[in-house]
Formats: C-alpha cells, structure tokens, sequence
C-alpha cells in the first residue's frame, strides 16, 4: 500500500516536473495561414549513385515555399554526408534560404539559386560497389544514334496507396548507339507513375503550387538555368510531368511531349529507372601468361601460379560486371504519403533566429 503511494507521489511529480519544462519552451506567436503540405518519402540507388533514403516535407504558398529534406546513406563510408536540410523560397523577397539544420547555419541566395564557385569541389568520396560513368569521348568511342524510341502506356494495372484506387502508366525512351563494327550501348529511362483520380485536397495543391511556379518565374526570369533552356513552358511542363503542377496548358504542355497526355490524375507514386548495356568500343584486356619458365625454378612456378591467379579474378570480375549491368545504373522512387491545406505558423517560412550565416551571394 505504502509502494502504491510512493510511486503515485512519484508520478505526480514528474507530471509536474514535465509540465513545468513544456510551459518554458518558447512559443510561437507568429500567425498561422493556409498553406500545402505534402509528406513524401524517396530512395535513390543503383550503380552510379550510392544507396540513399529519406522523407521530404513540401509546404507552399502562392509566393513561398519551403522544401525539408533528410537523406540518410546506407553506406558506411558514406554517412559523414547524412544531412537535414531546408530550402525557403521567398518569392515576394526574391530570396532563397539554404538551411543546414545539423550546424544551425544558412546561405542566402538569390531566389534562382546561389553561384558555385569553380574552386569549389562537389565529388565526394564514392562507395567501393559504385561505379565511374565514362563519356564517349572518354572511352574514345565513335558512335551514331541507331534507335530512339518514346512510348506511352496505360497498362491497366491498379493497386491502393493510402486508400485511394491507383491506376499504371509506364513511360519508357530507349535509344542505341552504334560504334563502326555495328556493336551497341543500349539505354532504356523508365517511368513508372501510379496515380489516382484528384481528390479536393489534391487540386487545391495543384492550384496552389501552380500559382507558386507563375510566381517563381515572373521573379527569376531567365536567371534559372532550366528555364534558359527549357523555356517557360517547358519548366511547367516538368512541373506537370513529376505532378507538382496540373497539366491545365495542354498547348504548351503538348508541345512539350505530346505522347505524355494520356496520363491523367494525380501521381503518388513515382519511379525512375535507368537501364544500360554497353557492348559498343569494348576494351581489350590482354591475359598475363601462365607458362611456366623453367629456367626460373621455384620463381617462375610462382609467377605463373599468380598470373594464373590474376586471370581468374579479372574473369570473376567480369561476370560481376555483366552482373552490374542487369540493374539499374539509377533508380529513384518518390511516394506521396499525404496532401492536405492546413494552417500553418508564418515562421516556418523564416529565418530561425538563432541560425548563423554562413555565405550569402
């Protein structure tokens, strides 16, 4: 009876104790406004990027918009780059905000994005299972286009993500280049989009975040690079493609890729993969011998026995390369856990304001 007490006594004063911390914290005053959410999950993968996963939180309005992201690698060596970060679109201030959320620093920019210096390095350390994409001109390789294939499919296929029907589309381009001798790389891109039919939280994101885009590039002009090189209506037709914005210019969407009409609702389910198979300028590696020279004694019946060695690893190595390149160099795979307009504290759009500044352009 006496323990019962006790721990009762006990209870109530961490109850208290818990209030007491939570009254401290500090609160947010700012007002609150309606505002996109979109909860997303991703994975990126394959032979020439390393295994990566993560969640991403998209809040937009119709002159800003804040983009979360955390990536988690699933290499070892590759986890000194795990990072959570936060890019604020500032429309109305024509500001772009880069978050380093793990040193509570930030980069001011402008809203079409800050200039990389080219003294500045981007390659990190790659994991031992990646591997290194070489150009044409890099392997000295003269080739032609000899296939270029784009289709569109309704495959007929539906599954359930998050309680609504999903329906199939597969988009596929494939092409191959031939070298002299007719040998052929062979590269297909494959889309495969699972979507459903617009619910009302589904076409109000669309509005919003189709008003954001106007708005971003009344503001940028042709200072973003893929508008420099898409146009402005190739940039909404990007949007439209990944379903960030609704295909509602069918003119300049059609003119972007007409055969891509066919897909209609809203995408929850993305997955990009990129195929290849390299058989055009092989590389010609010449065997070590294994004859035995005699006239070496014990020596060269060592030598021989490494060589032998050799052979056999680089053969192994070989099939494990022709293993490689049964899967995807890329893949990557973007899911839509939830959408919904809810109010939001205006401060999630601002500077935290105990951030430090680390650059600004």
């Amino acid at each position: 009876m006496l323990y019962a007490h006790t721990r009762s006594l006990i209870a109530v004063s961490s109850f208290a104790l818990l209030a007491g911390c939570a009254s401290n914290a500090p609160q947010d005053t700012t007002p609150k406004n309606p505002t996109s959410v979109v909860h997303a999950t991703f994975a990126f993968n394959g032979g020439f990027v390393p295994d990566v996963s993560g969640k991403q939180t998209v809040y937009t309005r119709s002159d800003m918009r804040r983009i979360d992201n955390i990536n988690e690698f699933d290499n070892f060596l590759m986890r000194f780059a795990n990072s959570d970060t936060s890019d604020i679109f500032r429309i109305d201030r024509n500001l772009l905000w880069l978050l380093d959320n793990d040193d509570e620093s930030y980069r001011e920019c402008p809203l079409a994005g800050c200039v990389v210096s080219p003294l500045f390095s981007t390659e990190e350390r790659r994991g031992e299972e990646e591997e290194e994409y070489e150009t044409y001109e890099d392997r000295e390789c003269a080739v032609t286009l000899a296939q270029n294939d784009f289709s569109v499919e309704n495959t007929g296929n539906t599954r359930r993500f998050g309680g609504l029907d999903a329906s199939e589309y597969v988009v596929s381009w494939q092409t191959k280049m031939e070298d002299e001798q007719g040998r052929a790389d062979v590269n297909l891109l494959q889309f495969v989009f699972w979507t459903a039919s617009p619910t009302q939280e589904m076409s109000q994101a669309w509005r919003v975040h189709s008003e954001a885009t106007d708005n971003y590039l009344d503001a940028v002009g042709d200072d973003n690079i893929l508008v420099r090189l898409l146009g402005r209506d190739g940039f909404k037709a990007i949007g439209s493609f990944v379903g960030d914005i609704e295909k509602t210019d069918e003119t300049a969407y059609n003119s972007w890729a007409s055969e891509l009409g066919i897909i209609e609702g809203y995408p929850l389910s993305i997955k990009m993969e990129w195929f290849q198979r390299n058989e055009a300028c092989p590389k010609v590696k010449k065997a070590k011998s294994t004859d035995i020279d005699l006239t070496k004694g014990l020596d060269g019946l060592k030598s021989a026995a490494g060589n032998l060695l050799d052979n056999m690893v680089n053969e192994k190595k070989e099939e494990l390369i022709a293993e490689w390149q049964k899967k995807p160099k890329v893949r990557y795979i973007y899911e839509v856990n939830s959408i919904a307009e809810e109010l939001v504290h205006d401060s999630v759009f601002n500077l935290p304001a105990d951030y430090k500044l680390s650059d600004r352009q």
